[in-house]
């Protein structure tokens, strides 16, 4: 789970001044001290920065998010399509013209003896530009697979910045999580439904049974009363056992059903529900396919 940046109420003075473009002398003799509270709030932009950002970033693999560039992406692939494609049509010119009747007699058919010079400079553009082709098509549909970003992480980010006056990260290139649509998650996790449940919801998310203690994890000051770290494990487990409980419960009570009722067709109505029931929820709320649910309700 990852730690829940919650927007705080800003708590700055009047009196904070705008980042300080001066360069100050920095001396190198003395023991570093730790910037108090008020230096941290006054200047996150020195003491915060891409140093304790890529700190929060990286504490989970939930708010690893990036852009995906989907539509400069579409427009690389077609402009090297498009600067192949003439490259082709040059290639192609060049055999016409040197295959004609009345043209001087050429080997066409050697590549080690090639004796037309400007065709050996096309191909070798060619090798070029569809060696890079090929890169970006293949790493376009590796990309394409990963999954949207969940706004609920994008959220816990942007609260972050929020907490610290949205001055640790240049305003510019924080920007990059308005592009909701584009951002995406650069590790993919396989949650079940009622993990996903948990995860979307702020109450279920932030019970105290899963929050590390004090002394399991270190929580920089400046951030300690905003950002909250959850156990993973703890939370996948409890998923885990809720549903092997359900699924427990929904195979035994059938036979205890099955043996107080008289008739077949009772029977059978009985079957058919437990069946469809366990078939909807091995199916929803566990990481699998259709079919690997029946496969599963039909064992």
């Amino acid at each position: 789970m990852p730690p829940v940046a919650t927007a705080a109420d800003p708590r700055r003075s009047s009196s904070v001044t705008e980042q300080e473009t001066e360069l100050s002398t920095v001396a190198d003799d003395g023991p570093d001290t730790d910037p108090t509270e008020l230096e941290v709030q006054r200047k996150p932009w020195k003491f915060v920065g891409y140093r304790r950002y890529a700190d929060f970033i990286s504490s989970d693999d939930d708010f690893f998010i990036l852009r995906r560039f989907s539509s400069l992406n579409v427009r690389v692939a077609l402009a090297l399509q498009d600067q192949i494609s003439v490259l082709e049509e040059q290639l192609g010119e060049l055999d016409r013209r040197h295959s004609r009747r009345d043209a001087v007699d050429v080997n066409n058919g050697s590549f080690r003896h090639e004796p037309i010079e400007e065709r050996e400079e096309v191909l070798a553009k060619i090798t070029k530009k569809i060696s890079k082709y090929n890169e970006v098509i293949l790493q376009q549909s590796m990309l394409r697979k990963y999954p949207q970003a969940p706004r609920r992480d994008v959220k816990s980010i942007k609260n972050w910045h929020f907490n610290h006056d949205y001055r640790a990260i240049d305003e510019d290139e924080q920007k990059y999580l308005e592009h909701t649509d584009d951002l995406i998650c650069v590790v993919q996790k396989d949650k079940t439904r009622l993990r996903k449940v948990i995860d979307n919801s702020l109450r279920l998310r932030t019970l105290p049974f899963w929050r590390y203690k004090k002394d399991e994890i270190v929580v920089p000051a400046y951030d300690a009363g905003n950002v909250s770290y959850y156990k993973d494990k703890r939370m996948d487990g409890f998923a885990s056992v809720l549903m092997v409980s359900v699924g427990v419960v929904m195979l035994i009570s059938p036979l205890w059903i099955l043996q107080s009722l008289a008739t077949l067709n009772m029977k059978l109505a009985v079957i058919t529900v437990f069946v469809l029931v366990f078939l909807l929820v091995v199916s929803y709320f566990m990481v699998t396919k259709p079919l690997e649910g029946l496969g599963a309700t039909a064992a």
